[in-house]
């Protein structure tokens, strides 16, 4: 029994030493746990704006496709913005052109170039789509 409260007694807690170590070793593992989390939260919203920016490109490119060839214009950059409630983040350049690949053609093909920028990171992103629009007959 004499050795059971000798060893009770001893055990008295923890050392100013096993604090500090332990703070310290806590202290290295949330420091490189939170940057972890901070980094997949930035590849998280990167991703999340590059596939806005790209389904913005694509519903404009869809409409292009089934107003009239008439219609599709330099210059309709506020309209579309208006159409699809684009936020002003984003920006948007439409750039329509005849499309002669020949001498000899008809402008019945307009080439339209749709690009859509924003930024992130301090670092500006484009997303780039080109279509060719034909006259209807």
């Amino acid at each position: 029994m004499n050795l059971q409260n000798k060893m009770l007694k001893s055990n008295q807690g923890f050392t100013m030493q096993d604090l500090v170590v332990a703070i310290l070793i806590l202290m290295l593992f949330v420091g490189t746990i939170g940057s972890v989390y901070l980094a997949v939260y930035e590849v998280q919203i990167d991703t999340k704006l590059d596939s806005v920016a790209t389904l913005f490109a694509v519903q404009i490119v869809e409409y292009i496709d089934k107003i009239s060839y008439d219609e599709v214009e330099n210059g309709m950059e506020q309209k579309i913005r208006q159409e699809f409630s684009i936020p002003n983040s984003f920006g948007i350049q439409i750039q329509v052109s005849n499309y002669e690949p020949e001498a000899n053609s008809q402008d019945i093909i307009k080439e339209v170039k749709v690009t859509i920028t924003y930024t992130f990171n301090e670092n500006d992103r484009n997303i780039t789509i080109n279509r060719l629009k034909i006259k209807e007959a």
